[in-house]
């Protein structure tokens, strides 16, 4: 097995990979807006097809006071606690789930997402409605097209 060197990749700003900046995005959710029920899904952040989200989670701005016993789930269209499991709505950050193979968590949870298709980060009402604000922030990074059109900037011996 042979070990090939990179070679020019740091001589010339033109020869270094191309990138797009990974940002962090966030929205806030106030239930006390509009009148909701437990399984009911907001679609609170659109992601793009071609899309690294590296990590989501919610910071509960205003506790819940519903009296409902309320929780939330974050999550996807695939799963809808991929990022934050039946959490009881307190003020503060809520626990994010760690990512497989984490010991804390065991080897069926995950911290990121790839998503191929466009999807939204969704927030679900997992056990009665409440009242409570939320800000919803994830990690993103594009990753549409990168490298498709471009030729080999550096060499390999």
């Amino acid at each position: 097995m042979a070990t090939l060197t990179v070679t020019g990749n740091t001589s010339s700003p033109a020869a270094l990979p191309t990138g797009k900046a990974v940002r962090c995005v966030s929205q806030v959710v106030d239930f006390s807006e509009f009148t909701n029920a437990s399984g009911d899904v907001v679609q609170v952040i659109e992601v793009p097809a071609n899309t690294l989200c590296l990590y989501a989670g919610l910071d509960v701005l205003t506790a819940d006071g519903a009296g409902n016993s309320g929780t939330l789930s974050l999550g996807d269209g695939a799963d809808v606690d991929a990022f934050v499991s039946a959490s009881t709505v307190t003020a503060g950050m809520e626990v994010t789930r760690a990512r497989a193979g984490d010991s804390s968590m065991g080897t069926t949870s995950i911290g990121y997402r790839v998503y191929a298709a466009a999807d939204t980060i969704d927030l679900v009402i997992a056990t009665g409605a409440v009242n409570c604000k939320v800000r919803v922030f994830c990690v993103l990074a594009d990753f549409d097209g990168e490298g498709d059109s471009e030729a080999q900037k550096v060499t390999f011996a």
